[in-house]
């Protein structure tokens, strides 16, 4: 994985093959659907139907191209998003705040032979990240696996915003302050919940489970905290400071993927 020292220039992440694949399965299907309604009727297709398919087949071929010129460009300035609607971009310094998430690829098993080749398209074959960048004026900007290597791309773009952002929220826990994630708060002794304060130091375990963050209690069999991800903000952030006030608690560093339990 990327590490805050290295040297960007510029890195340029192309669409990956998912939702092009989906789209193009789509539209066949569509078109099977027709094409076996006009079978069962036992008469010659109309030119209507035969009009039909070629301009599904065109539009799906412009879409196909549409899609496959989005890409994702991280650079020293910052993050560039790019495709036929135009472009977004989000410098470094703009950064004040990101929300993470990762989907189980298993999700997909509901949409069968289309599912199995969204899966397959995945290059981590595992999950779907999503990690949006928000900006003061709450400009926004998401990386997410529709780009290949979105793995890699997260972790250099997590190297490089993550770090300070620790660093301010050590300083203020450290001068006694309780930094607010979302709904739940961290103080240097304890972490507050919907009401309820858990000291750090009864905590077992905090990880992120599939899409959750959850938050375990020793002795307790449920979970203190499970909550969305993409509902805490700054949810990476939070875990490495708990980290380093919960010894017990083991570090992962700031890989995306190596905080995830599926």
């Amino acid at each position: 994985m990327a590490t805050a020292a290295m040297a960007y220039g510029e890195r340029r992440f192309a669409a990956a093959y998912a939702a092009r694949i989906f789209l193009a399965l789509a539209a066949l299907g569509l078109l099977v659907g027709l094409w076996s309604t006009q079978n069962k009727e036992a008469t010659p297709a109309p030119p209507t139907l035969l009009w039909i398919s070629i301009a599904v087949m065109f539009a799906v071929a412009g879409l196909w191209i549409a899609l496959g010129k989005t890409v994702l460009i991280i650079s020293d300035s910052g993050v560039r998003r790019e495709s036929i609607l135009g472009q977004q971009e989000i410098s470094w310094s703009q950064i004040a705040e990101t929300r993470y998430r990762v989907v189980p690829i298993n999700v997909y098993a509901h949409f069968g032979l289309i599912g199995a080749l969204l899966a397959m398209s995945s290059k981590s074959g595992r999950v779907q990240l999503t990690l949006e960048l928000i900006g003061h004026d709450r400009k926004k900007l998401k990386v997410t696996s529709t780009f290949r290597k979105a793995e890699e791309a997260i972790g250099i773009i997590l190297s490089r915003v993550l770090p300070p952002m620790v660093q301010s929220a050590k300083a203020r826990v450290q001068r006694g302050e309780t930094v607010q994630f979302g709904g739940i708060g961290l103080s240097a002794t304890a972490v507050s919940w919907k009401g309820s304060s858990i000291p750090v130091s009864e905590i077992t375990k905090a990880e992120l489970v599939r899409s959750n963050l959850q938050i375990n209690r020793r002795g307790k069999w449920l979970s203190a905290v499970s909550v969305r991800s993409d509902k805490v903000p700054d949810v990476l952030v939070f875990l490495e400071v708990l980290e380093s006030l919960a010894p017990q608690v083991k570090s992962t560093g700031i890989d995306p993927m190596a905080r995830v339990r599926m």
